[in-house]
């Protein structure tokens, strides 16, 4: 009787095992393994991946020398999110964030299957995951999503969505895909394509290719968001801007390369919002042998010459320059953001000018009051001297001679002032009379311009005086004939767009009251309608007299520093 009873209860624990492995593909009992590699056209090697499931669950691992890792993920439900960081991330406003030239990507692979699966971690699948970030979760990019990753969050992430962004992303990456020999472009994800960190294939796209995110670029911005890829040219890849081009050299087989740092005033801008033009993208213009002299330009909008730093746009420099290299760096519209303390601007963005005697000014000679009451001497994890801007500019030129590059120094181009007396349209005001780059709001007073001047005198580097050429020239313009449909002037300048462009540029097209017939007052227009003409940012032919003004000021160096830059110049 025994002997039966022990069979019986053997038969029923073998069927039970054997049901219980009967689950479907996406049963999370079921023993599954997720591999792939973490790459950005070099293996990211050593580095934390994370993975999250639907239900919360939360497995880890790290890469080897090859980018490579391989986790079991049992008892985790998909869509899966897959975050992979080069290094710890650091508190910024209280949230963690990838700062300084840590690397975070992210992925979502929506479905599992049993046995193993796939899921690379790069520049594109990080895009795809910001985007699903934004439409399903109501999150503002891959760094919030990669934060929330235990909390189940990736459950919201649709298969429309995410298809609807890999073909998007498919169709911008597959000239370059073929070019590297990619097999079945058609169906190629990024995700689950399988690729190895070795510059072929996929990896030698992915070194086509330069990711960052929006950062802190106004007033309520407290983190990293929405995630952009450039091409060689620093252009955004877009459905309405440009492909990727796997024809364009790598910056490195260019024998010298010119690199611009700076703001919105010199950064590139895609067609969506043409005729608006930096500086830096006409800059090339004005080289004598584009073959051999690249201009690369990371200026960026919205930045000051810290936040530059700490949003990744300095490592990015750091990694690339090379000796024999030039570096022009203009900030200072943006490091002006100091007016109230404790505000995200504040925290973010400000440095302080230098005083009136020319002394550096940070925060650690006073304390201030916030608007909520609170003492404060810096922004929690900002060390005193971030906040002064000749300190935070002296970064860039240690930089540049650590390795063997030449820096320039530029003053801000200045604004124009608004006539407020004309209150049916956006005027300038002139005589410009002083630079506009003085400030006598918030903890400490100066001007930015001086600043410049006082930066490149204590570290013998030349300093083009853009500020003071700019103003001349603007004031010689003044406002053309006058009136809203002015001719000459300031206007022909600055990014100002009329009537007669709009179907060109309907970005900028006029807006209605809800009459369709009453224009909105002026300041209620897009900043380059002609009724609310941009009084900071250039137009193409504003962009190539800017380029003039500082190519004079680099000719007209007498130090000796710039002969060699000179010389690649026409």
């Amino acid at each position: 009787m025994k002997t039966r009873i022990f069979r019986l209860t053997t038969l029923a624990a073998l069927l039970t095992a054997t049901l219980a492995g009967c689950g479907s593909s996406n049963d999370s009992q079921t023993s599954t393994v997720l591999t792939g590699v973490a790459a950005s056209g070099a293996p990211l090697a050593n580095a934390d991946i994370v993975v999250c499931g639907a239900n919360g669950a939360k497995k880890t691992t790290s890469t080897d020398s090859q980018g490579a890792y391989s986790v079991d993920i049992s008892g985790l439900t998909a869509p899966l999110l897959v975050g992979v960081t080069s290094a710890p991330l650091s508190p910024v406003n209280g949230i963690m964030q990838p700062i300084n030239g840590t690397k975070l990507y992210t992925a979502i692979l929506s479905s599992l299957s049993s046995g193993s699966n796939i899921a690379n971690v790069n520049q594109l699948t990080d895009k795809i995951a910001s985007d699903v970030a934004t439409t399903d979760m109501n999150l503002k990019g891959s760094v919030q999503l990669y934060n929330a990753c235990a909390s189940g969050v990736v459950a919201k992430a649709s298969a429309t969505t995410i298809k609807s962004s890999t073909d998007s992303l498919r169709s911008l990456v597959s000239d370059a895909l073929t070019a590297a020999k990619v097999s079945n472009v058609s169906a190629f994800d990024p995700v689950t394509t399988a690729m190895k960190a070795d510059h072929t294939g996929v990896d030698a796209v992915l070194d086509m290719i330069y990711h960052n995110r929006d950062g802190f670029g106004s007033a309520t911005d407290n983190q990293l968001t929405a995630t952009h890829l450039y091409d060689r040219n620093m252009q955004e890849l877009s459905a309405t801007n440009v492909a990727l081009d796997a024809t364009l050299k790598a910056w490195s087989s260019y024998k010298t390369r010119i690199f611009v740092i700076g703001d919105s005033t010199a950064s590139n801008y895609g067609k969506d919002v043409a005729p608006r033009t930096g500086w830096g993208q006409t800059f090339d213009r004005f080289v004598a042998d584009t073959t051999t002299t690249k201009v690369v330009n990371l200026a960026q909008s919205g930045r000051s010459s810290r936040s530059f730093i700490t949003e990744g746009w300095y490592a990015m420099l750091a990694n690339n320059l090379q000796k024999g290299d030039y570096v022009l760096v203009q900030f200072g519209h943006n490091d002006e953001k100091c007016t109230t303390t404790a505000s995200l601007d504040w925290a973010n963005r400000c440095t302080y000018p230098n005083s009136a005697t020319s002394a550096v000014q940070s925060a650690n000679a006073t304390s201030a009051t916030g608007t909520d009451g609170t003492v404060y001497s810096v922004p929690p994890g900002v060390a005193t001297t971030d906040l002064s801007f000749q300190r935070s500019l002296e970064k860039y030129v240690a930089l540049a001679k650590a390795k063997g590059a030449t820096i320039v120094l530029l003053t801000p181009v200045t604004r124009i002032n608004q006539d407020k007396t004309v209150t049916t349209y956006n005027e300038g005001a002139f005589p410009i009379t002083k630079s506009t780059h003085i400030t006598s709001k918030g903890d400490y007073f100066g001007n930015y311009s001086q600043t410049v001047i006082d930066t490149g005198k204590a570290n013998s580097v030349p300093v083009v005086d853009l500020d003071a050429k700019s103003i001349a020239f603007m004031n010689s313009v003044g406002v053309g004939t006058g009136g809203l449909d002015a001719t000459g002037g300031w206007r022909a300048y600055h990014n100002s767009t009329g009537p007669a462009d709009f179907a060109k540029y309907p970005y900028y097209k006029t807006l209605y009251a809800a009459d369709g017939v009453t224009p909105l007052a002026y300041s209620s227009q897009t900043a380059g309608n002609y009724m609310n003409a941009d009084r900071t940012h250039f137009k193409e032919s504003g962009a190539v007299k800017v380029d003039e003004m500082i190519i004079e000021g680099i000719k007209a160096d007498t130090s000796g520093a710039l002969s060699g830059l000179v010389s690649l110049l026409k």
